[in-house]
């Protein structure tokens, strides 16, 4: 197999010692290497995650996200028996089932788009089966695919968010449940033997909600018009659907869903022989790790089987993202939906795309907006 991608573009240099990098403040360094991203992910003491991020639509922190060790430990500890293998294998039939019906219908009507009408509704429905919420799929979707809503002018709104959660979890608060769905769990569980309080409770309920959406979104919708603009892949995956698990860490690499993150530096350090001051924001660029050609060759190829594949799209270290395994599964059990179809692909016009330069001569969705298909081919 010789899968090809077209992200060849003239990039920016791997590293920038206190210059702007696009989207990032001035005072920003920005990480580029993927040893450099993967050290500084480690060392949380130096490169501190303590901070709270996206000011404008909140006034809190995510949990754990946003904390470091040894209070991250304990945050994360609450989340994983949520959203750890063995409950993730629980909800698989109830996913399976969820992926089928929506690929049905699309593959039914002939074309589609594969954010709207395949990505979008999978993630609403793995987070109603994740969350115990069937009840909240129709408000989920009006959102729209990001979290927050973008005005014309670029600014953010997440009002709409902070709503729901206020109204939900002071619901949850009067029948607390640790059997029940997420903001009942969340309203009975406790952290060093104490309830939450609602701003914590708050906190997770904001990183799962938002950390499980338009990255998955643009995880599974750039893995369709990957087999779309290259229908030699979807056939080297259908004659053997087990290769769908190297094929999805090769679109993780590629698309690396969450591009970029912001860290604080605590006590002057070296980033990649750049002298960083204390209190400085550094952002590791997982998307730049993930096209170092001193890691992968040719990096701005689609290798469905690279092997091996050592990745950063879900960070690295204590923080590597606690919902790394049900996103795989979810974009496992779509695609293998697909296969089973017998349908093929093709582009249906133009997509609409947002690039970010991800190193020398390598770019990366930053969000897909639409990506129109057309069924070629479907035997049953």
């Amino acid at each position: 197999m010789t899968p090809r991608g077209a992200l060849a573009r003239d990039g920016a240099p791997w590293v920038l010692c206190g210059m702007p990098d696009a989207g990032t403040p001035a005072t920003t360094t920005t990480l580029r290497t993927h040893a450099a991203v993967r050290a500084a992910a480690k060392d949380w003491a130096t490169f501190s995650s303590d901070l709270q991020g996206d000011a404008d639509v909140r006034d809190y922190r995510q949990l754990p996200l946003e904390a470091d060790p040894p209070a991250h430990g304990a945050w994360r500890a609450l989340l994983l028996p949520a959203f750890g293998r063995v409950e993730v294998a629980r909800m698989e039939p109830a996913l399976r089932a969820a992926a089928r019906a929506i690929v049905a219908a699309a593959v039914a009507r002939g074309r589609f788009d594969a954010v709207h009408d395949v990505a979008f509704p999978m993630v609403l429905r793995a987070l109603a089966i994740a969350f115990r919420r069937e009840q909240d799929v129709a408000e989920w979707a009006s959102w729209g695919v990001e979290t927050w809503r973008v005005h014309a002018d670029g600014t953010r709104d997440g009002a709409h968010l902070e709503r729901y959660l206020d109204r939900v979890l002071a619901e949850a608060a009067v029948a607390p449940d640790p059997d029940g769905d997420l903001f009942a769990w969340l309203a009975a569980a406790t952290i060093d033997g104490r309830p939450l309080t609602h701003v914590e409770r708050k906190g997770v309920a904001n990183l799962v909600l938002a950390g499980g959406r338009d990255t998955v979104v643009k995880l599974v919708a750039g893995a369709l018009r990957h087999l779309a603009h290259h229908p030699a892949d979807l056939a080297w995956l259908a004659a053997e659907p087990s290769r769908l698990g190297t094929a999805i860490e090769e679109w993780l690499r590629v698309l690396s869903p969450l591009p970029r993150m912001a860290r604080e530096v605590r006590g002057d350090a070296t980033a990649h022989g750049c002298p960083v001051a204390h209190g400085a924001r550094v952002t590791l660029d997982f998307a730049a790790a993930n096209h170092d050609a001193s890691v992968f060759e040719a990096p701005c190829d689609v290798r469905l089987d690279r092997r091996p594949n050592p990745h950063v799209a879900f960070g690295a270290g204590p923080h590597t993202c606690v919902g790394a395994h049900l996103a795989k599964v979810q974009a496992r059990v779509l695609l293998e939906a697909l296969l089973e179809t017998g349908a093929t692909l093709a582009p249906d016009g133009e997509a609409g795309i947002e690039w970010i330069d991800a190193g020398p001569g390598a770019r990366v969705p930053l969000r897909l907006h639409h990506v129109p298909l057309r069924v070629v081919v479907a035997t049953g």
